[in-house]
């Protein structure tokens, strides 16, 4: 499989979304996940799996991020549904270890984000739109696997970029990587063999690759990534105030968030801290 890094999507300027646009959205999104999971039963990447890895301690690689990017009690339901997103994400994912030359899939670890498996609503992009979504907030920690697979030299077997800049992301610098269920992953081969830190404070999201042998990160240089300063910014179904959009009140996107708030405070009482 080659590296996968489509055109982004260029845009100055912001669209409201439709009905019509909506629907059509949907049709592409169920054709892509059928396309997806044929490929993979057909060939897709191995399962990889958690070990103590003792020879495995030196860091590689390192991606630390905020948790809290948006203090506006708009998007208050939105940071706590990410952080318990984040939560259970990262669970799956700390201590893999993935051999030399194997392919590590994000998608192929955390399987679909349901509330069966402890995710709830957060942000995701749609559409140019920030809206309501089990599951949303995900990018952040695909973001940072970009990172640390960038650091560290990986081959990069997929990567997809925002087609929309996001507020407080990399998305800007072409250091992004969004992912989708399941049609729209991460996917990366180290060159040595290397353990998965993937771990949360009260404060901050922190990604690491260990391996056998120490070695300074690889220098990147952002502007020959995926640059993309004539992306539009993507709005935010919580603070929005295109009263006319079809999602805005009583169209999906106010009920929707209305119910995230809803889940994301007794999620919050289980263990997330507010900010």
């Amino acid at each position: 499989m080659t590296a996968l890094s489509p055109p982004r999507q260029r845009a100055a300027t912001w669209t409201r979304p439709s009905r019509l646009s909506g629907l059509v959205f949907d049709a592409k999104v169920w054709a892509f996940r059928a396309r997806r999971a044929l490929r993979d039963v057909a060939g897709g990447p191995a399962r990889l799996a958690k070990a103590e890895a003792p020879e495995l301690v030196h860091t590689i690689a390192e991606s630390r991020t905020p948790l809290w990017s948006d203090d506006s009690l708009a998007e208050q339901a939105m940071q706590v549904g990410k952080v318990q997103n984040l939560r259970v994400a990262c669970r799956a994912l700390d201590g893999l270890v993935i051999p030399a030359g194997a392919v590590f899939s994000v998608w192929r670890h955390l399987g679909p984000p349901t509330r069966a498996r402890g995710y709830v609503a957060g942000r995701m992009l749609r559409e140019g739109c920030m809206t309501p979504a089990i599951g949303g907030g995900l990018c952040q920690l695909s973001n940072a696997l970009y990172e640390v697979a960038l650091q560290a030299g990986c081959r990069i077997v997929e990567r997809h970029p925002h087609s929309r800049v996001v507020p407080g992301s990399v998305a800007a610098a072409g250091r992004d990587a969004t992912i989708a269920w399941n049609y729209v992953d991460l996917r990366f081969a180290p060159e040595q063999a290397v353990r998965l830190y993937a771990r949360m404070d009260e404060d901050s999201l922190t990604v690491q690759l260990l391996a056998a042998q120490p070695g300074a990160p690889v220098s990147v240089n952002s502007a020959g990534l995926d640059a993309a300063p004539e992306l539009a910014e993507a709005r935010s179904c919580g603070s929005c105030a295109e009263v006319d959009c079809f999602r805005h009140e009583g169209g999906g996107a106010s009920v929707a968030y209305s119910a995230a708030t809803e889940e994301t405070v007794s999620a919050g009482a289980a263990g997330i801290s507010f900010k």
